[in-house]
């Protein structure tokens, strides 16, 4: 078979989209020299430049949908927790202290509407 029915991933439209880091590299560099350049020409000193972590993930983007989804699902379920006991009962004697002072109130006020009635 010859070598020119199989296709190869490096030519034609495939190959084109593919860039190798050797060309990544220079491309910085010579973005790097350019923006010297520039600044030099104003007679300035450049600003320092952040460094970008490129650090590479073997993880498909599903799997890093996956965990993110995961996270943020759990973030939430940490905020709450269920109440203890004491807790429940010093909220039930605080309700129980207002429904009493409410009572208090209304009854004061039917009170005061009868004798003024009156």
């Amino acid at each position: 078979m010859e070598e020119s029915l199989v296709p190869s991933l490096s030519a034609g439209v495939v190959g084109s989209r593919f860039v190798s880091s050797d060309e990544i590299e220079s491309a910085k560099a010579r973005r790097d020299e350019q923006w010297k350049a520039a600044y030099a020409r104003l007679g300035q000193e450049p600003p320092p430049q952040l460094q970008t972590d490129d650090t590479y993930d073997g993880r498909s983007l599903a799997e890093i949908a996956k965990q993110e989804a995961w996270e943020e699902k759990n973030k939430l379920a940490n905020q709450f927790r269920a109440l203890e006991e004491d807790e429940i009962m010093f909220l039930d004697s605080i309700r129980e202290r207002q429904e009493e002072e409410e009572r208090q109130r209304r009854e004061k006020d039917g009170e005061d509407v009868k004798n003024f009635r009156e």
